[in-house]
């Protein structure tokens, strides 16, 4: 997807690594989150993951696709810097 100067990949994921409130590694649902600086995908700016009870409450695609947004929105100026 497209979003303000930028494209977007969101690829649902199975094994997102997170540490629970009791110390514990746990794997949990969620996406992957790629910002690129072009269409063709080639000039990867940033990656990120988004798990679902941590970053995002629940495993849909509607919830990742607006973290991604609010991600993008914070850390527009310095992804602009490094294209």
């Amino acid at each position: 997807m497209r979003y303000k100067d930028f494209y977007v990949r969101i690829t649902p994921d199975r094994s997102i690594q997170r540490v629970d409130k009791k110390g514990n590694e746990v794997f949990c649902d969620g996406f992957i989150i790629q910002v690129f600086a072009d269409g063709t995908e080639q000039i990867e700016i940033d990656n990120f993951t988004a798990a679902v009870g941590f970053e995002i409450l629940e495993n849909s695609f509607a919830e990742a696709v607006q973290f991604a947004k609010d991600f993008v929105e914070c850390e527009g100026k310095e992804y602009r810097k490094g294209v």
